[in-house]
């Protein structure tokens, strides 16, 4: 059974230079010296702590010393509502990655919290996606999608940023687009729902060392099996794990944006799960810069070493941890080639 995951943070992020916002404002990300030369470019949407939950958040840049103009294309989000915590990771990929994580990142929290408001979502403003959606074979019809309200409300933000994107004249969503994991929490029940595309991943870790491990949202790639079948059934073609329509190739099967890809069966309709967390669960959602170095019990022992430190400390060890991974043993950092890294903890107060 897959589950789902959200999660409402204290903001900290560390790269070089710590920097801590609070309060609902937008506000540029502090720069260090290796964030100028590798600068964010996008904005942070910060809010302030829920005392429901302890959530830390870390993002390291990356580096490729043949790239020296870089940018860090991951995101991700923080909102609230009285009842609701709304956070997420995004990764993009492509050469305007990094605008259209900013973008969703940006506009993905108010068209969650539109839906809220609403006994039931608002599926008009993206009919004509939807009818798109509907010529990509062996994608579920309507009748086959969840019908809890909070799933459904998840699922139509995730079209309706797509499709503005693609009518917005300041975005390029077509050869770029962004993975996204976005989670609702309810403050009360702890009820939660996770929306995902994309190849970055979230797990849940139960407490002590024999914890259990469940992965909360897995990667959607040609590695699973109903996955490939679609991408199989449409225009484009599977070469090693990629998906590729003509010159075009992502590693991934879903996606916010890459719109030229959706005749080879690439969509940005997430996957939605719900579970119900406990004050034991330890969420962790990150981008596959954590991902590609460390396997999920690597990171559940991370966790379980560094539960002192709160989930601040957790996500900070992790980045930490995964960032010296990918340099290995090369003695000169100037040479190292990294993925951008953005890793989300949280754990209930309760458990403090």
């Amino acid at each position: 059974m897959r589950l789902n995951t959200s999660r409402l943070f204290r903001l900290t992020i560390v790269t070089l230079v710590v920097s801590k916002t609070t309060g609902f404002n937008v506000q540029p990300v502090a720069s260090s010296r290796r964030q100028q030369r590798f600068p964010l470019p996008f904005e942070i949407l910060s809010a302030t702590t829920s005392p429901e939950f302890d959530i830390g958040l870390e993002n390291i840049p990356g580096v490729d010393w043949k790239r020296p103009a870089k940018v860090n294309q991951d995101a991700w989000i923080q909102d609230e509502t009285d009842d609701f915590v709304i956070v997420g990771v995004l990764d993009g990929h492509g050469k305007l990655g990094h605008e259209v994580s900013s973008y969703f990142a940006s506009t993905l929290p108010s068209e969650i919290k539109q839906r809220l408001q609403e006994a039931y979502p608002n599926r008009i403003p993206v009919f004509e996606l939807e009818e798109r959606l509907k010529s990509v074979p062996e994608l579920p019809q309507e009748s086959d999608l969840s019908d809890d309200v909070l799933s459904l409300a998840l699922t139509d933000s995730f079209h309706a940023v797509h499709w503005k994107a693609m009518l917005d004249p300041d975005q390029k969503p077509g050869r770029s687009g962004a993975t996204c994991i976005t989670c609702l929490i309810n403050k009360k029940t702890k009820e939660c729902h996770v929306a995902y595309v994309g190849d970055s991943k979230a797990i849940l870790i139960g407490s002590g060392k024999e914890g259990s491990i469940q992965i909360v949202a897995e990667r959607t790639t040609v590695n699973v099996p109903e996955e490939r079948k679609r991408i199989e059934s449409g225009e484009g073609s599977i070469r090693g794990s990629n998906v590729f329509y003509g010159p075009v190739g992502i590693a991934m099967t879903r996606a916010l944006g890459d719109t030229v890809m959706l005749r080879a069966g690439v969509i940005p309709t997430p996957i939605v799960e719900t579970f119900k967390l406990q004050d034991c669960d330890t969420l962790v959602l990150a981008t596959d810069g954590i991902w590609d170095v460390l396997q999920d019990q690597e990171v559940s022992d991370t966790i379980n070493d560094s539960f002192s430190g709160g989930a601040q400390g957790m996500a900070a060890t992790l980045a930490t941890i995964a960032r010296k991974k990918w340099a290995g043993d090369l003695p000169i950092m100037d040479e190292v080639k990294a993925d951008d890294i953005t890793v989300l903890v949280l754990t209930c107060t309760d458990h403090q």
